[in-house]
């Protein structure tokens, strides 16, 4: 085979599914429309080296996802569990606050990883050789099979161009997929239906976080875990480092997305800060720094389905590609995880799923690809 394989998606399974392709001694075109790897994973600190703080996903547990738990020690990324010590407030929806002197506590006790989650996307990217060639800002507009090839519609700053692969493992979440990818030959009607019918797991929320310069809810005997009826931070966490002296809190906001493009990321903030300050007290109403990352405002992350507010996790299904297909293109994304959808171990799983079936559909284990066009340089 004379044509890589291409993956789309820079986030955690597109990484993964990249580093899996390249120890098999594979070439990869890695494609990702952002600017930045990671996807969902986002993790900001108001200085380069300062604390960051996860506007995704921050939690992983120990014993339930082994995944991540080994891809943590082989890549050397520390990890530290969740505070929880000390009592809990909730807020009723007539702004009373009530305090629980023992905290809620997660069963089995939930993990956060040193420097944020993206230290854990930024570890597998340093893996990379030069086997991988790496495209950022640049989109897949479409995908059409060929005898022998997938040839991509790819847009980049530069223009349009294509690519022929080998190989296709898509990462974009099913709802982006049927929504903005032209496919030819056209894939049936019901998948497509199940595709937009699949939520995007975060896409329908926003979460605030806010940098301080001491964590004095701990010193008033607060573990920073909140819970309110009332808003816009509908479940609030601590989220400073390991050690407690870069201090930090972090909600779930639970307005809709339509309240929250409607008065607008300024008076959010606004908002939440003001909540910070009626459950932990006046120190809260000057932060270090403070942020708010709406997800369904990403259109590289919500469908227009996405934008209804998601109440549940949801039950996710793999997608049966039709058979002209099945053996080029391979899904992955946290999204088509068979036990662990909607988290990062999904993502993982998804991705070695997506890598096995396709070297089991190559016939040969090593690939040695011809230039990639457009990019030799």
């Amino acid at each position: 085979m004379s044509h890589p394989i291409a993956v789309v998606g820079a986030g955690l399974s597109g990484l993964y599914a990249t580093w899996l392709l390249q120890q098999a001694g594979h070439r990869v075109l890695l494609i990702e429309a952002r600017e930045r790897i990671g996807g969902r994973v986002l993790s900001q600190s108001p200085s380069a080296a300062g604390h960051r703080l996860d506007l995704g996903p921050s939690w992983f547990w120990p014993g339930m996802n082994p995944r991540i738990e080994k891809l943590l020690k082989q890549l050397g990324v520390a990890a530290f569990p969740q505070h929880s010590r000390g009592a809990a407030v909730v807020e009723g929806q007539d702004g009373k606050i009530h305090k629980h002197q023992s905290s809620w506590e997660q069963s089995p006790a939930s993990y956060r990883m040193a420097g944020g989650t993206q230290s854990l996307v930024e570890a597998i990217h340093a893996q990379l050789d030069e086997r991988v060639h790496f495209k950022p800002q640049t989109r897949v507009k479409g995908m059409q099979l060929r005898p022998h090839a997938v040839e991509l519609s790819l847009q980049d700053p530069s223009g349009e161009w294509s690519q022929l692969a080998a190989q296709v493992i898509v990462t974009v979440p099913p709802r982006l997929l049927a929504q903005d990818m032209a496919l030819e030959p056209a894939w049936p009607d019901a998948l497509l239906q199940d595709m937009r019918a699949t939520p995007t797991w975060m896409a329908g929320q926003a979460k605030f976080v806010a940098a301080y310069p001491k964590a004095f809810w701990r010193e008033a005997g607060l573990s920073g875990n909140g819970m309110s009826h009332r808003g816009p931070m509908s479940e609030i966490h601590d989220a400073s480092d390991g050690t407690g002296q870069s201090a930090a809190l972090f909600g779930f906001v639970g307005a809709s997305p339509s309240y929250r493009a409607g008065i607008g990321q300024e008076e959010l903030q606004r908002q939440a800060i003001a909540q910070l300050v009626r459950l932990f007290g006046p120190e809260a109403a000057q932060p270090l720094w403070s942020a708010v990352q709406d997800w369904a405002q990403e259109p590289l992350t919500a469908a227009r389905e996405d934008l209804r507010p998601l109440s549940y996790h949801p039950m996710y299904e793999v997608a049966q590609l039709p058979s002209a297909w099945a053996q080029r293109v391979w899904l992955a994304g946290t999204e088509q995880s068979p036990n662990y959808g909607g988290y990062l171990e999904g993502a993982l799983e998804a991705a070695e799923i997506a890598v096995s079936h396709l070297q089991r559909s190559l016939p040969n284990l090593a690939l040695h690809s011809a230039p990639l066009a457009h990019d030799e340089e």
